[in-house]
């Protein structure tokens, strides 16, 4: 073994899996690649990636396939996949403003069978996203819904407020006032437009 993990994931729970220790580590000198020794449900045991396992890539030694046929073919399985991936995985860039933060996924969300079961209940559709009613809180069905682009835009703990005659907007909410798109609204303000400039302005369309 190679040092020590960052982040030893035995004991966890992954979909099917249960992880029992952290196995020998194999790569090509330059960067090893890390892997657990797991139990699947079934009772077979075997080695899995450390990445395979964060990201919910492999949820089982492939009994589950048959189950989980539909996997690959749904935009709900990616949503679960990236979900996990700003959770669990520290090279995901965007894992600094989640599980970088302390947002974790519940117990039950690391089946996707699970996660799928509570979405369709839910009110889930292919043209909405997961979003956190808390921001700062976790990934679970107490705190989650399914909500359109605008509802996640103004719900993001990183909005830029922005005040205008003496309301507090977020810039979606502005964009909207005055017909603009969300994109153009950022543009303008990283560029220091006064806020004339910025609403007066007609936006170029494509």
């Amino acid at each position: 073994m190679s040092g020590k993990s960052k982040r030893d994931l035995s004991g966890n729970t992954y979909g099917y899996l249960t992880v029992l220790r952290r196995s020998s580590d194999k790569g090509n000198g330059k960067k090893p690649v890390i892997k657990y020794t797991c139990r699947c449900v079934c009772g077979k045991v075997f080695d899995v990636k450390s990445d395979s396992l964060l990201s919910g890539h492999t949820v089982s030694c492939g009994c589950q396939k048959i189950k989980h046929g539909y996997a690959n073919k749904e935009r709900l399985y990616n949503i679960w996949g990236c979900m996990r991936q700003r959770c669990n995985n520290p090279r995901n860039p965007s894992y600094p403003h989640y599980g970088g933060k302390g947002v974790t996924i519940c117990e039950e969300w690391n089946d996707y069978q699970e996660f799928r079961n509570w979405a369709l209940a839910n009110g889930y559709d292919d043209t909405l996203s997961i979003d956190r009613i808390n921001p700062d809180g976790n990934y679970c069905p107490s705190n989650c819904r399914w909500a359109d682009d605008k509802t996640q835009m103004n719900n993001q703990t990183r909005n830029h407020y922005i005040e205008y005659e003496g309301q507090r907007y977020t810039m979606a909410q502005l964009a909207d006032r005055f017909h603009l798109s969300y994109a153009a609204m950022q543009h303008r303000i990283e560029r220091g437009w006064d806020m004339e400039r910025i609403i007066n302005q007609e936006q170029r369309r494509w």
